[in-house]
């Protein structure tokens, strides 16, 4: 598995801590499958806003977009976050900036390896539990 996290900012970001995050995730939820690579994008929110429009046709800013590309033949997909809401999002939830993106980096690994929550209230409901189960676990350990 590879997992590349590329910083297109100038914050200073542990990519490391980011990869193993998501590489603990994958882990846990598909065991000994092999899978490829995910590519994750720290970005800001100008280009989070362009590929948000290029590829979901929504001109505006969010925090994390995902493309999964499925499993087969070893492909998982890609993760691009914007660390201008992040940052923002740190200030709103209470977490540090490192513990709130890692936080949104393991719901965006849950959406590359297919759950969603744009669907009914227990789609909703597995992601997000799941998103905290993993955070508590992993980061706040």
């Amino acid at each position: 598995m590879e997992i590349i996290v590329q910083n297109k900012t100038e914050r200073t970001i542990d990519s490391k801590k980011v990869s193993n995050i998501a590489k603990k995730v994958i882990e846990k939820e598909l065991a000994d499958t092999e899978i490829g690579s995910l590519n994750i994008l720290l970005t800001d929110d100008a280009e989070i806003t362009s590929i948000n429009k290029q590829f979901r046709n929504k001109e505006e800013s969010t925090d994390i977009l995902s493309f999964g590309y499925g499993l087969e033949e070893e492909p998982i997909g890609d993760i691009v976050i914007s660390l201008e809401r992040i940052a923002e999002q740190s200030q709103e939830f209470g977490n540090s900036f490192e513990e709130e993106l890692l936080y949104i980096t393991i719901h965006g690994v849950l959406h590359v390896l297919g759950y969603n929550h744009e669907g009914d209230d227990t789609e909703d409901e597995e992601i997000f539990l799941l998103q905290k189960k993993y955070f508590r676990e992993l980061v706040k350990g």
